[in-house]
């Protein structure tokens, strides 16, 4: 019995070393069409694929495009292997590889000749006496779902993206850059890299970011860096991580691709990828709890004869023509010198009434809630607090957080408010304001406004007066 057992159990044995080596790796699904593949193994040595069966030194590479070797066909595909000392040029062959023979030293390998319906990472593979195997994954270029990158907004043109995978733009001058907005389907951290050869150098590519939502957006900053360059080279790959958490998935976010030519020649295209990159290391908001420092003085009861004026003056227009802050009484005012050049509130030249915002009462321009109750809008069992301002850039620091204003609205505010629920406007009040409007898409440009919106309702305001549609004055 022992002796057949020996020769059944070696049959075994093969069966099961063969099969270990068929797999060609493994994709990783994120959003229903991208596809992130593992790196790939060689057909020709499965077991030990930094030993190829040829027992050399040679440095070789194998080009894979959907985890298969790639056939360039008529294509002149061409590998380069190159550092400060020396540049190999090695043609593709039709089973997808080139070997460079036996090198001396540390290499970067790229791809010349690439057909353009695909793309890689050229600065992403070294080649080394340690490994010098290289395997490179190029990808096929994804096509935007609709729009022509012209516009910010969906209905101008702004180029909508539902998938990570690599995208190819086309900017025809310096001051050309093409909208995208992508809308995550699954939590996690994405990345957003552009994928310029920086041994090319001719390029320097660049990425706007903007805050907000798909009706409301704002310019945050520009970025040309983060990504691979040279020392003293003028390509600086852009690269941006943005995290996703749970509660933020099916929010959409905005960019702009550009790029200057260092010839000054144009078009030039900028190949970037979208790329999901593992899963969100914690789903818990960096919430910031704002408390008030300038609620101290409690606003006035209005005279007899005074009545609330609302800050658009009656045109339905914010503008920050007749409003000016005070150092002086620490207040936001009515300012005019026509009307108060004489300085008859005793507040300073040209200052009038105090600047007050209206915390508690109903206002004429924004019927969606009451600035004191907008911790708690929507319907029994489906409701949100408005006090909480989501996606805040905070610069010093270089990310996003969340601003809960709950308390600085609900307490400390309120506390300096007077029977008519009115409180003085101080500037940190204005800058909630004015995060309040941005937030929530106060104004939208015209871009499907609300009904319950000051521009739902007719009203117009400049940028830097958004904040004034819940403010006005005694006189």
């Amino acid at each position: 019995m022992k002796n057949k057992l020996i020769p059944i159990l070696a049959v075994i044995l093969c069966l099961l070393i063969c099969l270990s080596g068929c797999g060609l790796g493994s994709y990783i699904d994120n959003n229903g069409n991208s596809q992130n593949p593992s790196r790939p193994v060689d057909p020709d040595d499965p077991s030990n694929p930094d030993n190829p069966s040829n027992p050399t030194d040679d440095y070789t590479a194998n080009v894979f495009l959907s985890n298969s070797l790639f056939n360039p066909g008529d294509a002149n595909v061409t590998v380069v292997w190159r550092n400060d000392a020396s540049i190999v040029r090695v043609p593709l062959g039709a089973d997808g590889k080139a070997n460079a023979g036996e090198l001396d030293g540390t290499f970067n390998v790229y791809l010349e000749g690439l057909p353009t319906e695909y793309s890689y990472n050229p600065n992403a593979y070294v080649a080394s006496a340690d490994s010098r195997r290289v395997d490179i994954l190029i990808n096929t270029i994804v096509e935007p779902i609709r729009g022509d990158g012209l516009g910010m907004y969906d209905s101008q043109g702004c180029y909508i993206v539902r998938y990570d995978g690599t995208y190819r733009t086309n900017i025809k001058n310096s001051s050309t850059h093409l909208y995208y907005q992508y809308t995550p389907t699954v939590s996690g951290l994405y990345s957003i890299e552009s994928w310029i050869n920086v041994y090319s150098d001719e390029i320097n590519p660049e990425i706007q970011i903007y805050g907000g939502t798909h009706a409301n957006k704002w310019y945050i900053r520009t970025l040309d860096g983060g990504g691979a360059e040279l020392d003293g080279g003028f390509t600086k790959n852009f690269r941006y991580e943005y995290p996703v958490s749970k509660a933020e998935v099916g929010n959409s976010f905005t960019f702009a691709v550009g790029g200057i030519s260092k010839t000054g020649d144009y078009p030039i295209t900028v190949d970037f990828a979208i790329t999901y990159e593992g899963e969100y290391q914690s789903d818990l908001y960096d919430i910031r709890v704002i408390r008030a420092e300038e609620a101290i003085e409690k606003a006035a009861q209005p005279g007899a004869n005074e009545t609330f004026n609302y800050a658009d003056l009656g045109t339905r227009i914010y503008s920050m023509k007749n409003f000016k802050y005070n150092n002086g009484t620490g207040f936001y005012h009515y300012y005019s010198e026509e009307e108060f050049g004489d300085d008859p509130y005793e507040y300073g030249k040209n200052y009038g009434p105090i600047l007050c915002c209206n915390l508690k009462g109903v206002l004429p321009s924004y019927s969606t809630t009451t600035i004191y109750n907008a911790n708690n809008v929507g319907e029994e069992g489906i409701s949100f607090n408005f006090l909480r301002l989501y996606n805040i850039w905070i610069e010093a620091e270089q990310k996003f957080a969340v601003y809960d204003y709950t308390e600085f609205i609900r307490t400390d505010y309120n506390r300096v408010c007077n029977s008519d629920g009115m409180c003085y406007v101080t500037e940190e009040l204005r800058q909630f304001l004015q995060k309040f409007a941005e937030n929530h898409s106060l104004w939208t440009d015209g871009i499907a406004p609300d009904s319950g919106t000051p521009e739902g309702k007719g009203y117009t305001a400049n940028q830097d007066a958004m904040w004034l549609f819940a403010c006005g004055f005694y006189r």
